[in-house]
């Protein structure tokens, strides 16, 4: 952890300070965060991540074609499509009636791409997604030769999770009933705001990016090509330490 001072009753300069501060930390990953202050505002709570991963086998620019990606049944956007043929680890769902698959980075992190089939619904996925189920597909993947098409796509989206953790029964915190005295000796100090805000770029060098369930899994009967151009669920997955690093979901590459 590290502290930084700054004169909120300065707003406009402590707003330029916070943000150069984060901009730099994220090399750039998160450019301008704040865009305002409350008047109010005593302290800021800052959590970040970046991470910047290489494909352990790239993908070739020179094979990146625009091909049609499905939003939905009555949609389509024409999107950079990557492509490459490699060994794969990947295995089917049956269950959520979804493909698995692995692409590693150098190093000990994955990517894991989750893309339903068209008839199965991504949001079925969603609900039953732990970390028991991720675990339960790695150790049921194989590797074969294959096919991959895979979108470049860049996402970068802010969140307001004030209202969400209020309810989830989390309101103390933002009502004068707060106890902050172990973070200020001022008194009457409550939670203002959070904010959390993810972006991650994946390209054919790699990615940069700056957030128990029962299932019947085979890892039989896999096609030779497999195209990622419908919605898909994407995790950055840390081998060591077990954990998903960033979570997301892509229904349209071409927004961010």
């Amino acid at each position: 952890m590290e502290f930084l001072s700054v004169d909120f009753r300065n707003f406009t300069l402590a707003q330029k300070v916070v943000n150069e501060h984060i901009k730099k930390n994220t090399r750039g990953g998160t450019p301008t965060l704040f865009h305002d202050f409350d008047q109010h505002t005593k302290i800021i709570l800052l959590n970040y991540i970046l991470f910047q991963g290489q494909w352990l086998h790239p993908f070739s620019a020179k094979l990146t074609e625009l091909e049609t990606f499905y939003i939905d049944n009555y949609r389509t956007v024409q999107v950079p499509m990557m492509f490459k043929t490699d060994k794969i680890a990947v295995t089917f769902d049956k269950t959520l009636q979804c493909y698995v698959i692995k692409l590693p980075y150098k190093g000990t992190v994955q990517m894991l791409i989750v893309m339903p089939v068209k008839e199965a619904d991504y949001m079925f996925i969603e609900d039953d997604l732990t970390n028991e189920l991720v675990e339960s597909w790695l150790k049921t993947m194989k590797i074969r030769k294959m096919d991959i098409y895979f979108p470049s796509f860049k996402l970068d989206q802010t969140y307001h999770m004030d209202q969400l953790l209020q309810d989830l029964g989390i309101k103390d915190l933002f009502s004068y009933k707060a106890d902050l005295s172990h973070l200020t000796n001022h008194k009457f100090v409550k939670i203002s705001q959070i904010l959390q805000r993810a972006s991650i770029e994946v390209d054919e060098k790699g990615t940069e990016a700056a957030a128990v369930s029962v299932s019947e899994i085979m890892a039989y009967s896999l096609p030779d090509t497999i195209r990622i151009n419908r919605p898909f669920i994407f995790m950055i997955y840390e081998d060591i330490t077990k954990i998903v690093l960033f979570l997301g979901r892509v229904t349209n590459p071409t927004e961010l």
